[in-house]
């Protein structure tokens, strides 16, 4: 089974899916991670019955993602930090974001995500850096 290093895959990230389309690579991102939970409860079967009937919930899906900070453009804001709404005070944009194997080209896209974001100023001699704790919708894979 072959293994693909971080460099193999592309970020995006757009205001609408088709935008995905023509969206640029989003430059120094360090990882992302997403979760796709599978809502499940337990349930007693009755009275004086030890065993558990499963019920199927809510889906939750989360995830993160963290880089360097850049003045680059992003889904038609100024940089990524505008993008992401952190200084936004009115109802978040909802965002999509895409990952992208380079070598299979298959895509992952992440619909309507909102979040926080939280950029880091390491002082000496560290650096200028973004984390985004997310929340999202829906997910597809092509």
């Amino acid at each position: 089974m072959p293994k693909y290093t971080a460099d193999k895959f592309e970020l995006r990230v757009a205001t609408t899916e088709n935008g995905l389309d023509t969206a640029l690579v989003l430059s120094h991102w360090k990882n992302i991670k997403w979760s796709a939970k599978q809502g499940r409860k337990k349930v007693p079967v009755g009275i004086n019955s030890r065993l558990q009937e499963v019920y199927e919930t809510l889906l939750d899906y989360a995830g993160s993602c963290d880089g360097w900070n850049d003045e680059a453009a992003v889904a038609g804001s100024s940089d990524i930090l505008t993008a992401f709404g952190a200084f936004q005070q009115a109802a978040l944009t909802r965002l999509y974001i895409e990952i992208k194997n380079k070598v299979t080209g298959s895509k992952i896209r992440l619909k309507k995500v909102i979040g926080d974001v939280t950029p880091t100023i390491e002082s000496p001699e560290g650096f200028s850096v973004w984390a985004y704790d997310f929340d999202f919708e829906d997910i597809s894979k092509s």
